[in-house]
């Protein structure tokens, strides 16, 4: 059975008070520059998610000699990958020009990689492993999807939209804003597993 942490770490607090100043100052005081604050805060977020690639394998490296850890956490690069190429629109912000059926082609092997991985046994039984044996932050978790579904609801006008968005044109900062900390929870759920698994680890040295 799934084993939860209830704790609400400081780290969950700074989430949701930022989450609540980035929604009242995206709608208020931020200035859009012509759509130019939403593409910088774009490539923020992929150069973080590119750092995220890069962490996780310098700790995979660490555990590699645990070789079920260490293609686990292999495994999760391939998922922050796909986030990033997701953010650039598989590459096209780059180069627009390029006919949308290569970039397609891009985002079909880019989200296939990782799902397809998941049928490999090692992963299967580390994936297994972790749900039995190891907490999960519940509120990191919460929050991840709270702000990704309020980033959904803004994007694709659900309901709620107009208590969200205050102006229309508002609506993609909105929508980035809101994916921030939901990039930050998931980030703070690695950082809490390797924690967690350093401590593991450590003891059988």
């Amino acid at each position: 059975m799934c084993k939860l942490d209830f704790h609400f770490y400081k780290s969950s607090l700074l989430i949701i008070t930022l989450g609540i100043i980035l929604y009242m100052t995206g709608n208020c005081f931020i200035p859009l520059y012509n759509g130019m604050t939403v593409v910088v805060i774009e490539h923020i977020q992929s150069l973080f998610l590119l750092f995220m690639c890069c962490y996780t394998y310098y700790y995979a490296k660490r555990v590699s000699e645990h070789s079920e850890l260490y293609r686990f956490w292999v495994w999760t690069i391939f998922w922050w990958f796909m986030l990033f190429g997701r953010g650039i629109s598989w590459g096209r912000d780059f180069f627009p020009e390029v006919p949308r059926f290569y970039y397609k082609i891009i985002a079909s092997i880019l989200i296939a990689i990782p799902i397809l991985s998941i049928f490999l046994p090692t992963i299967r039984r580390e994936i297994a492993r972790r749900y039995k044996y190891e907490k999960i932050p519940f509120w990191h978790i919460f929050f991840a999807f709270l702000f990704l579904g309020i980033a959904d609801i803004a994007e694709h006008h659900r309901i709620g939209h107009e208590f969200l968005v205050i102006t229309k044109e508002r609506k993609d900062l909105i929508e980035e804003l809101m994916e921030i900390p939901c990039l930050l929870c998931l980030s703070l759920i690695t950082f809490y597993m390797q924690k967690n698994e350093q401590k593991g680890v450590d003891s059988l040295c």
